[in-house]
């Protein structure tokens, strides 16, 4: 039985809350409630974040928060692009438009592991090439949906079994990677629903993995910004009466696919402009899940050092990032924390991209040949 988005236990909505289809994928499923927490999202098989929203924004940061962001330079090889260690600011400025009320309190965050992220979504080509059913489906007459190109982000996928791919990526690797998550008591095939009992990180933390994973938000989130402050890497967020409108936003256009241009599907993957990592589609085609459960009230404004919010992987709500087809500018914003799901959760436009936390060690000179993985070259008898 497919399993649906869920919510999280409400909290009484402290605004005139209102119904919207600007969710995570739900292939229909009603299963949402209006928001939480003073929000004025609500979601159509999906969970809206918490809060009200504040207005304007141009991406500003109290003094106190800012830290000296690493140079941004695209190092990308065959799909994948090397991002280094270093800090930004996570979450949004009080005056950023749209933005959540409790949930995007800005922090210092540093990463201290450089790692390689997808380029781009997986997509259904990548997907029907580990010899696994293309489980993605195009959109209904009330649901977002994905597009059924080869090149187009592959849906319709649950959270275990984004992790169970990742593995699978690890276990080709060559040489072999140690598999990040150890899935037990799972039935199912991939790509119809498959679900398991139990899920571990075989690691202390995500960021110490060897092997391929979802990003946690904190990575995921340093990638999207790419040095930016801004609601969007290609700048602020247009302003407009009501948060849920779906009306054009002039710098998401230029990046993202979302309910004013996409027709209610996904799209090819790469087809909007990438930021400054060479990373694409980060605001908009599919729904991204990744590796954190959440509270709702998101991270405070402490200072955090490689922030792990898996929590040992609980039954609860995961994070979905970047947004899908049918959501408004506000849900494509770099810091919205809106939306999350249970892990068996699966729809049309719900999509995942991967991260690997490189080899400890300096970064490879300009001009270095790089392997697929974003490493410089190995010798050949390590087999890389």
């Amino acid at each position: 039985m497919r399993a649906w988005l869920l919510p999280l236990a409400l909290i009484p909505c402290g605004c005139a809350c209102s119904d919207s289809k600007d969710a995570p994928p739900s292939a229909g499923s009603a299963g949402g409630t209006a928001g939480t927490a003073g929000g004025s999202d609500s979601a159509v098989g999906g969970t809206p974040g918490t809060g009200g929203t504040s207005g304007g924004g141009t991406g500003g940061v109290e003094p106190y928060l800012d830290c000296d962001h690493v140079k941004v330079e695209k190092s990308c090889v065959d799909g994948w692009c090397r991002i280094p260690a270093g800090c930004f600011i996570m979450g949004s400025p009080k005056d950023e438009w749209g933005r959540g009320a409790y949930d995007e309190d800005q922090a210092k965050v540093t990463l201290t592991r450089s790692f390689e992220i997808q380029q781009y979504e997986v997509t259904q080509a990548e997907w029907v090439d580990q010899g696994l059913d293309n489980p993605s489906e195009p959109p209904g007459p009330t649901s977002a949906g994905d597009c059924l190109e080869p090149t187009c982000p592959v849906g319709n996928v649950n959270w275990y079994e984004a992790a169970a791919y990742a593995n699978l990526l690890s276990e080709q690797h060559l040489p072999a990677l140690a598999a990040c998550y150890v899935l037990s008591g799972c039935d199912g095939a991939m790509g119809e629903g498959r679900e398991c009992d139990t899920v571990t990180m075989n690691a202390p933390s995500p960021y110490e993995c060897e092997g391929y994973r979802l990003p946690t938000a904190a990575e995921w989130e340093y990638a999207a910004r790419a040095g930016t402050k801004t609601a969007f890497y290609s700048g602020p967020i247009k302003e407009y009466p009501k948060t849920l409108e779906c009306a054009a936003d002039p710098n998401l256009e230029k990046i993202g696919w979302y309910c004013f241009n996409s027709g209610n599907t996904t799209h090819p993957v790469g087809s909007k402009e990438p930021n400054a990592w060479g990373l694409f589609d980060m605001a908009g085609n599919a729904w991204e899940w990744s590796n954190d459960v959440t509270n709702g009230i998101g991270h405070g404004p402490t200072p955090l050092v490689d922030p792990d919010e898996s929590n040992g992987f609980p039954t609860g709500q995961v994070l979905w990032r970047s947004c899908g087809p049918n959501a408004t500018a506000r849900s494509c914003r770099s810091a919205a924390h809106f939306f999350t799901g249970q892990r068996s959760s699966r729809g049309g436009s719900g999509g995942f991209r991967l991260v690997r936390t490189l080899p400890v060690g300096p970064p490879p000179d300009a001009g270095t040949e790089m392997d697929a993985a974003g490493d410089a070259a190995a010798p050949s008898d390590a087999g890389e």
